[in-house]
């Protein structure tokens, strides 16, 4: 199969086989520049590998585009895994100014598992002709839900910024 071809946009041919999945991708880029800006180097080179090999999946789709798209997401559901489970380890509570950015962590990536589930090939909703594609909601919410998640779980404590 190819790659992309469960995520209904239709394949084209030459650079871009996807334009909308690939373009949608470039939120992680973005997202994970915004974390290293941020100090936080290691999630934000894993957010960022987790775009640049999405948009080499549904882009030129390169030799390495599978093992670039799955582990970048791996390395990225890893890191957010191990810091939950530690935090609850701990029994570390959010603080209370944190906990909207959390939920609405959640509430985005909810959305956009989804979108992803609604946005299979075999989905009523797909339409690989349109410009509203459910794989490239999947890429705009994830980017934010870890954009969100990241403000919530990995920024220091308000009097350590201060």
């Amino acid at each position: 199969m190819a790659l992309g071809a469960g995520d209904c946009e239709r394949l084209h041919d030459g650079l871009i086989a996807q334009p909308v999945n690939t373009a949608s991708a470039l939120a992680y880029v973005a997202v994970g520049a915004w974390l290293i800006g941020r100090r936080r180097v290691g999630f934000g080179l894993a957010v960022a590998a987790a775009g640049i090999g999405s948009v080499d999946y549904h882009g030129p789709g390169s030799p390495a585009a599978r093992l670039l798209h799955d582990g970048g997401l791996y390395a990225v559901a890893g890191l957010v895994a191990w810091h939950e489970v530690g935090r609850r380890l701990r029994r570390a509570r959010l603080p209370a100014d944190r906990r909207p950015a959390y939920r609405a962590a959640l509430a985005a990536a909810a959305a956009g598992a989804a979108c992803w589930w609604l946005g299979r090939t075999t989905s009523p909703w797909c339409d690989p002709d349109s410009l509203l594609q459910p794989h490239a909601a999947w890429h705009l919410l994830g980017a934010a839900a870890l954009a969100c998640w990241a403000v919530a779980a990995l920024d220091p404590p308000a009097q350590a910024r201060s």
